[in-house]
């Protein structure tokens, strides 16, 4: 090889390695590049699963509030429910004992009523000519009474005058 060739190889050589170095300092900003957008997208998801995070816990505080509040309508339903069941029970009680009353005192009428029919029938005295008894020998007691008590006592004519003594 002569000069001029050595010459022009080296000249050569320097263009074909500065246009490696080029290439291959290219190809590194390249993937450098790639990297930054790696990076960005690393830390874009960062951010966007920071803020999700977040947006879940507000989600999952509106959800209980929610909850909370639907469980003490749902409380308060159930409370109002017992209470008019239980207000209904009552009532209904009421009713089936007064009118488990009336039965009984018309069923007690009616039997005391067939009783009297049927004693008088038999003729034995009812409740009315019982208390008519009862009123006249009241009466008699009381006359015997007024006999029996001792008060002055009046003197009969047959009965002799004791003689004043002076």
């Amino acid at each position: 090889m002569t000069a001029a060739t050595a010459t022009q190889t080296g000249s050569g050589d320097s263009k074909a390695r500065s246009a490696v170095d080029s290439a291959v300092d290219a190809a590194h900003k390249v993937v450098l590049a790639g990297l930054g957008v790696a990076g960005e997208a690393a830390d874009a998801g960062v951010k966007v699963f920071g803020r999700l995070v977040d947006r879940g816990e507000k989600v999952e505080d509106r959800g209980r509030e929610s909850l909370s509040d639907w469980r003490k309508k749902a409380e308060a339903g159930v409370q109002q429910a017992r209470s008019a069941t239980e207000k209904g029970i009552e009532q209904t009680r009421s009713k089936a004992r007064s009118g488990f009353e009336q039965t009984k005192a018309r069923a007690r009428a009616g039997i005391d009523e067939r009783l009297e029919r049927r004693l008088e029938k038999l003729g034995v005295p009812g409740r009315a000519d019982l208390e008519t008894v009862l009123e006249r020998l009241s009466a008699v007691e009381a006359r015997l009474e007024a006999l029996e008590t001792p008060g002055p006592r009046q003197r009969t004519a047959t009965e002799a005058v004791p003689a004043e003594t002076e």
